[in-house]
């Protein structure tokens, strides 16, 4: 998605402005300057989301910079307090597709955090003990129903789209009440031999 964001939308909304701004103002006045500010919003709008969907640092760092990064946004928004942790404190890269899969796992498990749980703290854990990588994201809000039995129940774009980014991964992912708070919990194996590539 972030790439044909980017790719895509992004390289047509570019073109649109080139054309705008080779425009004559005297032709079109008024309307000209409002669709040229128009497509430089658009632009600045796609080119954030696919940053956000996908930030280049996941890529050239790993997943821990790219999770201090996007937290450290968050809370200069000041819409949570999130304590983050990693086990080992020297987090080692993993595999490619764990790391994108654990980001948009943990930015989905935040963005339902800051709309649905009233909570105004969260806690991250990462722990990669082999042959796993385990994640733990917690809330202290009003947490899931109490008829709930965990995600089988549950229902939505974002807890589906989590449930199958960990299952193409051989992974499993649990929902469950944490009192207070919903507790989310991803655990994927990572294959023997891919942490020394990170891909």
């Amino acid at each position: 998605m972030a790439r044909t964001l980017h790719d895509e939308l992004g390289q047509e909304l570019t073109a649109l402005k080139i054309e705008l701004d080779v425009c004559d103002p005297g032709q079109i006045g008024d309307r000209l300057s409002c669709a040229r500010a128009l497509a430089e919003s658009a632009l600045r709008k796609v080119r954030n989301l696919s940053y956000l969907l996908h930030p280049p640092l996941l890529d050239e760092s790993g997943l821990m910079p790219a999770l201090l990064w996007y937290i450290d946004g968050l809370h200069s928004r000041g819409q949570l307090r999130i304590a983050i942790e990693f086990r080992p404190v020297s987090f080692p890269r993993l595999p490619g597709e764990i790391e994108t899969a654990l980001f948009r796992i943990v930015q989905e498990s935040l963005t339902n955090i800051f709309r649905h749980s009233k909570s105004q703290d969260a806690r991250i854990e990462i722990t990669q003990e082999m042959p796993t990588v385990t994640l733990r994201v917690r809330d202290f809000g009003k947490g899931i129903p109490a008829d709930s039995e965990g995600i089988s129940t549950m229902r939505g774009v974002g807890i589906n789209g989590m449930k199958e980014r960990v299952k193409l991964l051989d992974g499993e992912l649990r929902i469950s009440r944490a009192e207070p708070g919903t507790l989310v919990v991803a655990t994927i194996p990572i294959v023997e031999g891919c942490l020394a590539k990170g891909h």
